[in-house]
């Protein structure tokens, strides 16, 4: 079950408490209460890691934001919206018919912009609005400015969004009004959360499965080289690894690779979201052979296997040690300063048929054909090829050769008005040149 905690006011904890018997069948709800904003800080901090979202009122988002917390899990603020504010400003109006808005103060507007005083207040009236900072005296301050207003004959009513002083504006003789999230508005923010955190946890569910391979690992591929040796250092430093950074791995010997079944969750932890893999530095850093991985993330186990399989072919073409093969088709070589992060087409059956025709690998085509798409035009250069790809113009220069050569690309030569000397080499590609 969705475990959720919630962070609000110790006056304010009625509000929120009927939302648990709501959703008592779809979550699990834990209340935090706080009497100073001091303590809202070390509540977030403390408790987040035990569940899969965070929700709280909008002044505790505000101290947070503050503080310059960067939310770890999915975390929401409940707060009165629009539909609320104008409900009660109806309500207001009904209870004192007689009202003269230019007497009428707020004090929510720190962190909230849908009051549009404008069309409230006509140009030539007042408006009073409270400003204070976030301080741990708020509720003290924001306290005496009201009494401070009202007994200075400039404010009347005082509108408020905080339970805390409500109580205390009455006993010091200052009418007001509480203006709060409807039960409603509470409601669309879990059901928001739950929402939010069921997509998370479906995402995080996809199959991951890296294939690390190395010539080290192969009989006979270099001589008086102990494979068995290596093979069992290799697993051995996986198994450590996994275990050191406390992550859900399977690790599986094969013939002459490995193979690691993990989450796609897993895996953004071990490569830093796609953008440095952890593993590959350890394995290098601890090994002494290199070695290659190859990552795919995918629906099902089998197309999981194959995006690794092509994820590590392509990162010993390219002579990177990592390679990952995303969900949607994504290649992404991290560890590198220019990274390497391409869409790969959808397999067609029109694709594949030239694929098979020209003798020309399926992943080269797409590769090519996201290129082109990216720039707009089917006249590349090796510098175009090397920079969409993150390669090297030596590779880059090769498979340009090996499109020449099957016939679908041709030589030309273009030179631009503002560089001098040579015509620069450029290849028109078109796959479809040799067909009837």
């Amino acid at each position: 079950m969705i475990r959720i905690g919630v962070i609000v006011a110790h006056n304010s904890l009625q509000d929120v408490l009927p939302i648990q018997e709501k959703l008592k069948e779809r979550c699990e709800l834990t209340f935090f209460t706080y009497r100073k904003l001091s303590e809202i800080k070390p509540l977030y901090l403390e408790n987040y890691i035990f569940f899969d979202a965070i929700v709280m009122n909008g002044l505790a988002h505000l101290v947070l934001q503050s503080s310059q917390i960067n939310y770890q899990i999915p975390t929401h603020y409940y707060m009165a919206n629009e539909r609320d504010f104008y409900k009660k400003l109806f309500h207001i109006s009904r209870k004192y018919p007689n009202i003269d808005f230019s007497k009428v103060t707020f004090d929510f507007s720190g962190y909230t912009d849908l009051i549009k005083l404008e069309e409230i207040y006509a140009k030539d009236e007042e408006a009073h609005i409270i400003h204070l900072p976030i301080t741990d005296n708020f509720y003290e301050d924001l306290l005496d400015k009201h009494i401070e207003l009202n007994r200075s004959g400039k404010v009347e009513l005082s509108i408020t969004a905080f339970s805390n002083i409500l109580n205390k504006l009455s006993e010091h003789g200052v009418t007001a009004e509480l203006i709060t999230a409807s039960p409603q508005t509470i409601q669309e923010i879990f059901e928001k959360v739950i929402q939010e955190v069921r997509h998370k946890q479906l995402t995080e569910s996809i199959i991951a499965i890296g294939k690390i391979t190395s010539d080290a690992l192969i009989p006979s591929k270099v001589e008086n080289v102990n494979t068995e040796f290596n093979q069992i250092l290799l697993h051995t430093t996986l198994l450590e690894y996994r275990e050191k950074n406390h992550l859900s791995m399977i690790i599986q010997k094969q013939s002459v690779h490995f193979e690691i079944f993990t989450s796609q969750k897993e895996l953004l932890t071990v490569t830093n979201n796609f953008s440095h893999d952890g593993l590959e530095q350890t394995l290098t850093e601890s090994l002494p052979f290199p070695v290659t991985i190859g990552w795919g993330v995918g629906q099902s186990i089998d197309d999981a296997r194959k995006k690794a399989h092509i994820a590590n072919h392509e990162a010993q073409k390219q002579e990177k040690s990592s390679c990952i093969i995303t969900e949607n088709g994504q290649i992404i070589a991290p560890n590198t300063q220019e990274k390497m992060v391409l869409h790969i087409k959808e397999e067609t059956p029109e694709l594949q048929r030239l694929s098979e025709k020209l003798n020309i690998s399926m992943l080269l085509m797409q590769k090519i054909l996201s290129v082109i798409e990216k720039m707009n035009t089917n006249e590349l250069s090796s510098d175009d090829i090397a920079l969409h790809l993150g390669i090297t113009i030596r590779s880059s220069n090769r498979i340009l050769n090996e499109l020449e050569e099957k016939g679908v690309a041709e030589l030309i030569y273009k030179k631009h008005e503002k560089l001098r000397g040579r015509p620069k080499k450029f290849y028109k590609i078109n796959f479809h040149k040799n067909e009837a």
